[in-house]
């Protein structure tokens, strides 16, 4: 009872700290060559917005849930959206995993992925009284406070799709409320969107990504610029990084008639292919990106798309293990683990067939129920941490169809 009234009382120091908060994220983006700023900001990655007053204070929204209702444990999990490509399938996915081991998913979604939006979600969280919290994209050194927040109420807490800061992955490692995590290989999924569409025979490229901030853009950022160091006989047509990527695709079309090629470090079909067929540039320009959709297989099958990167629903269940055995009791590694998870790469329309027949259509994943049941100790008293790693090494589209070919 003392630690629910801790709860309420630090709620209400959120919210009116909240009030006078102003948003890390940038209405405007930064742009080099021919790109300009603007002021409206666009950005599907956010979910719509109710005119609750309630909602408007914590930012977010609950009430979204998955997996058994009547559940042995609760975990919450911070997210920006459950009806998109990616996240919905994520959603399923845990809703299948919650319904078997008896477990359900409470859903915070964030407006934004400003440290403050993340910390009040986990707050809110714990104030409802979950047993642990998985956090997707929660990065840079506000993971402490998250973690902080977390240790004061008796919550365990998870990361996916980011890697934890190394200047303070000591510290977070050292809580015994800190089950693990997992995150994709960013870095080279936005070196290799590069390196495709100069296979494809780009030789002017325009480079367009998240603004800065979020550890998973950031990297892919990095990856593409490593890529053109790499290649010096291909010309950069120009950089952008903020949120109104569609105006920035407008933008550099309008400026140089010579691009044959985007790269975008999320959903690059839904922002590029209107721009392009209004500037009459159709079959003149290839795109790669990070994030599938469901658009992929025409663009693959007609080679507008040289590469797309996505298939990272899957990171749910790597936390959840994690936190999972740690709340039986049965801990995988006394050491803290982070599990890089390979990403899908998709460069033909049959690739992206395979991955969702597979993988992604409905009532399919890339781990059943009795492989999950191998990594998790009440099923497995031999499972360990390093399963969870060859896990995470050895996924892809290949990996699943050999494991799962007689389910089809």
């Amino acid at each position: 009872m003392k630690r629910k009234i801790i709860s309420v009382l630090l709620i209400l120091v959120m919210v009116l700290s909240l009030a006078g908060c102003g948003n890390k994220s940038s209405d405007k983006g930064t742009e080099t060559n021919n790109t300009s700023n603007t002021d409206k900001t666009e950005n599907t990655n956010t979910s719509d917005n109710s005119s609750d007053t309630k909602d408007q204070i914590w930012g977010g929204k609950t009430g979204e849930t998955s997996g058994t209702e009547n559940a042995e444990f609760t975990i919450g999990v911070v997210i920006h959206t459950t009806t998109d490509f990616l996240c919905s399938k994520l959603k399923a996915y845990s809703d299948y995993i919650g319904k078997a081991f008896n477990v359900k998913f409470n859903y915070y979604i964030i407006e934004n992925f400003a440290d403050e939006t993340y910390l009040a979600a986990i707050e809110n969280l714990c104030a409802q009284g979950v047993d642990g919290v998985i956090t997707t994209n929660f990065s840079g050194t506000a993971v402490l406070q998250g973690l902080k927040i977390c240790e004061d109420n008796g919550v365990y807490l998870g990361i996916g799709w980011s890697q934890v800061d190394e200047r303070i992955k000591d510290q977070v490692y050292a809580s015994k409320y800190f089950v693990g995590g997992s995150y994709e290989s960013d870095y080279k999924a936005g070196y290799d969107i590069i390196t495709s569409l100069i296979d494809a025979g780009c030789t002017n490229i325009a480079a367009i990504g998240y603004e800065p901030g979020i550890t998973c853009h950031d990297r892919r950022w990095e990856g593409m610029m490593a890529a053109f160091e790499d290649h010096p006989e291909v010309k950069k047509a120009g950089e952008y990084r903020g949120l109104e990527f569609t105006k920035a695709v407008e933008d550099f079309l309008a400026s140089d008639d010579t691009i044959d090629g985007i790269a975008i470090t999320l959903l690059g079909i839904e922002y590029t292919q209107e721009p392009i067929k209004s500037a009459g540039r159709e079959g003149q320009i290839k795109i790669a990106f990070c994030d599938f959709s469901e658009n992929c297989q025409e663009g693959l099958d007609s080679g507008f798309i040289t590469s797309a990167v996505g298939g990272q629903y899957v990171d749910i269940a790597f936390p959840f293990i994690f936190m999972y055995n740690t709340l039986l009791g049965t801990p995988l590694s006394e050491e803290k683990v982070e599990v890089p998870v390979n990403f899908i790469t998709c460069k033909t329309g049959e690739e992206f067939s395979n991955y969702m027949k597979y993988l992604h259509n409905d009532g399919v994943y890339a781990w059943t129920v009795d492989e999950l049941k191998q990594v998790i100790k009440k099923y497995n008293p031999d499972a360990t941490a390093d399963d969870l790693l060859k896990m995470g090494a050895d996924y892809s589209i290949d990996d699943v169809m050999a494991r799962h070919a007689n389910q089809q």
